[in-house]
């Protein structure tokens, strides 16, 4: 078949007789004059097109099970009981606390999880991005948006690991924090921001007390202090930072930022008030009790809330949840600030399917949550730990009508 789609017709294999030159008789029976059959060289044309299709069709399905593209595809993902333990063939507590006396635990506080295809290691095809278009609990993104193509497997592990460790680490100190179980802290500083490359305050210096230009000194105990007071502090104001350094004490300034200006500094945002110290910091309870999770294979940082429940819950007297199923996901900072995350509405479907009626969502997640609820489950907003455990106590005494649930914020802020 040519381009243009004409049929070539093949050259027939007998040709009719030719009448001798020399002999020929003018009067000649007219069937010499009836063209050669051609239908059985038609029939096997008509043949070969749906042949040719069928060939066009298997290819293309074929390709749609087996040809990767940038897409991924989030879906909901397993989910784990962080009073329990970490599977039935693995005895291992998810969460162990040692240091201070615990206390029996019921009920279950569910970590919710995202399961992600499409980065490298974990190739999508056609066929399974159709599949995800049409199911209402799995959603598909542009690979660049979760995992860009220059970032390698081994990267995005790397970077996984380091938000879960960060987020147990936060966890410890704000559940202690919350308990009444730490009530010093020590603020040790880890990197400065570029735009603080003029000060003199170096990795390993502990901070001690901090002083305003023209105000009063005020001693460091814990981080939320210090994130209390950098809030009435305007940026561009001159502050003296006492530190210990080497078993020193001695003492340096340096000018205050905007909030928003630097990543990961006291844990500050854009629409957050007062301003920032600029300095990267590593905070650890002053106190002996510690704690292990024993969760394998599982990355990012959004288990924290619900890590720090689990501790509160241990270390203190009584069941938090009342035995009752709540499951929940956000990030969480070593004051008790609960963060927003992604997928949350893969995390509810996963945690509806798991039997939970009951959902502990970020309020900064709420607009990603309403009209989204999976069908018989109450979704509660959380800004902090401490809303987070007075929500869990609310849903074990039966008695929610004074929580707020993420439709009930979303109203008030439309």
């Amino acid at each position: 078949m040519s381009d243009d789609g004409a049929v070539t017709q093949p050259e027939p294999a007998h040709k009719p007789d030719v009448p001798d030159d020399t002999t020929h008789d003018t009067t000649h029976d007219t069937t010499d004059n009836v063209p050669e059959d051609t239908s059985n060289a038609r029939g096997r044309h008509r043949l070969l097109l749906p042949a040719a299709v069928v060939v066009l069709v298997v290819g293309l399905v074929v390709a749609a099970f087996t040809v990767p593209v940038d897409r991924v595809i989030e879906a909901p993902g397993p989910t784990w009981n962080v009073l329990g333990t970490v599977s039935q063939d693995d005895p291992q507590d998810l969460v162990t606390v040692s240091g201070t006396q615990t206390y029996p635990t019921e009920g279950a506080l569910m970590m919710t999880t995202v399961s992600v295809t499409g980065c490298p290691g974990y190739p999508v095809t056609v066929a399974n991005v159709v599949v995800a278009w049409l199911s209402p609990d799995q959603t598909v993104l542009d690979r660049e948006q979760v995992c860009p193509k220059e970032v390698s497997a081994e990267e995005i592990n790397e970077r996984n690991e380091t938000q879960m460790t960060g987020s147990q680490d936060a966890a410890v100190v704000a559940a202690l924090e919350e308990a009444g179980l730490a009530e010093s802290m020590t603020l040790t500083v880890t990197g400065v921001a570029e735009e603080q490359a003029g000060t003199d305050i170096a990795a390993g210096d502990v901070l001690v007390s901090l002083t305003p230009k023209g105000a009063q000194t005020t001693t460091l105990s814990t981080y939320a202090q210090l994130r209390e007071l950098m809030t009435t502090i305007d940026p561009g104001t001159e502050v003296t930072l006492e530190v210990l350094r080497d078993g020193q004490q001695v003492s340096t300034t340096l000018t205050t930022l905007p909030p928003g200006a630097m990543d990961g500094s006291e844990g500050a945002t854009e629409d957050a008030s007062g301003s920032l110290l600029g300095l990267h910091l590593d905070v650890a309870a002053d106190s002996d009790i510690e704690a292990e999770f024993g969760l394998p294979e599982v990355g990012g940082p959004s288990a924290g809330m619900m890590f720090a429940l689990a501790i509160v819950d241990k270390v203190t007297p009584g069941s938090l949840t009342g035995g009752q199923d709540v499951a929940g996901t956000g990030t969480i900072s070593v004051d008790g600030q609960v963060g927003a995350i992604g997928g949350i509405q893969q995390k509810m479907a996963g945690a509806s399917g798991a039997g939970a009626d009951y959902f502990l969502a970020p309020a900064g997640s709420c607009e990603e949550v309403v009209g989204h609820e999976p069908e018989g489950m109450q979704v509660f907003a959380v800004a902090t730990l401490h809303e987070a455990v007075q929500a869990v106590e609310g849903i074990a005494l039966g008695d929610t009508s004074g929580l707020t649930t993420c439709s009930s914020l979303q109203d008030r802020q439309d």
